[in-house]
């Protein structure tokens, strides 16, 4: 229920019909949706990711969607809080399209963390067992020559950011405090209230992708190369040891909720099958795993580029829209999907995938 669509003008008084009529369909079918209020935005043009009013706007109109929906148990306030202040603050893709401006992304995620934790308030004041859902990208980073060290060190650090955020962890003696006070220009009284109103996510949803293992190394010029590590050494990727690593940090419940890769039917079938296969290794192990997330129902159109270019460039998911007259069809994933959820087997396809191989999609 994305804000700028559904409020664009005040943020406690959403259009609620589009919504309602889909909401209503889900729970007649028995599907428990997880409501999401913020999908890799800033708002409606009256705010922003820096404005210093976004928290409490975002929490008068998760509120306002509360009130109408108090039956609906889980909430996504943000998705990819750290993702999306870094593509808006750091490197210049979203709104407002800042680059290397870490006043300006210390108060995104800042204001990002803070309105989390309001929202959450706001809806709890009408659905008082609501489950707060915080997903993130789930990333590694190595060093490819000596000269990034410190830099992976920090990437590797501000992973968790926005996490430990909410958590209320981010207090003098954190690791990046001292960033986010001398480099980004935040206020200590800002941080202290938002540890004042911090709650722990009841699950953290860890994103993870191909392109998610970076390494950095530095060029003859002099500048930094981000290359995703599937491309400098294709092979089998896992999340297993970040994924461990990050149960072991914050001790929360997680799970994996993005399985999608660019590729045909058959390569994302493979794909979400070797992520099912990590999930249950890791609840095998004893760790507190509880979901898996197929991703996106109906595909996506132009995100190769992270929607900086109208190409119509689009990628497939569980449905797709390729059958007569546009109309959406079933792909090979929906059927894996269907027999996962009914505990069945699913033969893995054995053509291994592109990032088992040349490390691009196309």
């Amino acid at each position: 229920m994305l804000w700028e669509k559904t409020a664009p003008l005040d943020p406690a008084r959403p259009a609620l019909e589009w919504a309602r009529r889909r909401l209503e369909a889900l729970r007649a079918a028995g599907v428990e949706p997880v409501v999401t209020l913020l999908h890799h935005g800033s708002g409606p043009p009256a705010t922003s990711l820096v404005d210093p009013d976004f928290p409490e706007k975002l929490a008068a109109y998760a509120g306002a969607v509360a009130a109408a929906f108090p039956w609906v148990r889980r909430w996504t306030p943000i998705n990819e809080p750290l993702t999306t202040a870094r593509f808006s603050t750091l490197y210049g893709h979203w709104y407002p399209n800042l680059v290397d401006d870490d006043a300006a992304f210390g108060q995104a995620i800042v204001n990002e963390a803070l309105g989390m934790l309001l929202a959450m308030e706001a809806i709890r004041a009408h659905a008082p067992a609501a489950e707060f859902v915080i997903t993130e990208d789930l990333q590694s980073f190595t060093a490819g020559d000596p000269r990034t060290e410190a830099f992976v060190a920090h990437k590797r650090e501000r992973m968790y950011l926005s996490v430990e955020l909410a958590m209320g962890r981010v207090v003098p003696g954190h690791a990046l405090y001292g960033y986010l006070v001398d480099t980004c220009r935040v206020s200590a009284e800002r941080l202290a209230r938002v540890a004042a109103h911090a709650s722990a996510p009841d699950v953290v949803g860890w994103n993870y992708y191909p392109n998610s293992e970076r390494v950095l190394s530095v060029d003859a010029e002099g500048r930094t190369l981000n290359r995703a590590r599937v491309e400098v050494a294709p092979g089998t990727l896992s999340p297993r040891p970040l994924l461990r690593a990050a149960a072991q940090r914050l001790a929360l419940p997680f799970g994996i909720s993005e399985v999608h890769v660019n590729a045909d039917e058959r390569a994302r079938v493979r794909w979400l099958l070797q992520r099912y296969a990590d999930a249950a290794a890791l609840a095998e192990e004893g760790l507190p795993v509880r979901m898996l997330g197929a991703w996106a129902a109906f595909g996506m159109v132009d995100w190769d580029s992270l929607l900086r270019r109208r190409e119509g460039y689009g990628e497939d998911g569980i449905f797709t829209f390729a059958g007569p007259a546009g109309e959406p069809r079933e792909t090979a994933v929906a059927h894996a999907v269907r027999a996962l959820a009914r505990g069945e087997d699913v033969s893995l396809p054995e053509e291994p995938g592109w990032w088992e191989t040349q490390g691009s999609p196309r």
